[in-house]
């Protein structure tokens, strides 16, 4: 299993040379999450609220590689406002297939960090979007693909 991720800038290009993924970045550790707030008054826990949902940035971690000088001058400058898919790709006897789609609009830099402790430094970079659409598409038990679920979230108009 492996995740790349597709950034619409000409500045950022990555190694990965997964047929059907040229180009793109490949990341090792993914997170994004989703969190709200639920009351329920005391003795009334059927009359449960809920504040509207708290969308954290997605933060993801490589190995520096062609794409770090054009991720850290979008880190670096008011940054254009790029278009992502980060793909997470199974691969099988028919070749390399997403399985989860994450796709943000509107999408800049918002963290750059670099460590190394002697080997190839590695990167953490957090992203920050205006909108998010996650495509699930099920593997069934015969390893054929199922029909996706996608979820889009705008996070301007606070809507699915």
């Amino acid at each position: 299993m492996a995740i790349y991720i597709k950034y619409s800038s000409p500045d950022v290009k990555g190694d990965v040379t997964t047929s059907g993924f040229e180009n793109q970045i490949e990341v090792h550790n993914f997170q994004w999450g989703v969190g709200r707030g639920i009351g329920s008054p005391t003795g009334a826990s059927g009359n449960r609220e809920a504040s509207t949902p708290s969308i954290s940035e997605i933060t993801v971690s490589k190995n520096q590689d062609n794409a770090s000088g054009g991720l850290l001058k979008e880190a670096l400058s008011s940054g254009g406002k790029a278009k992502l898919v980060i793909s997470f790709v199974r691969t099988d006897q028919g070749g390399a297939d997403s399985y989860l789609e994450v796709t943000l609009t509107d999408t800049m830099i918002s963290g750059y960090s670099l460590s190394s402790g002697g080997d190839r430094p590695s990167e953490s970079i957090s992203f920050n979007f205006t909108k998010i659409e996650a495509k699930f598409t099920p593997i069934k038990d015969d390893g054929s693909k199922g029909s996706p679920f996608p979820v889009t979230y705008d996070l301007g108009q606070q809507k699915l």
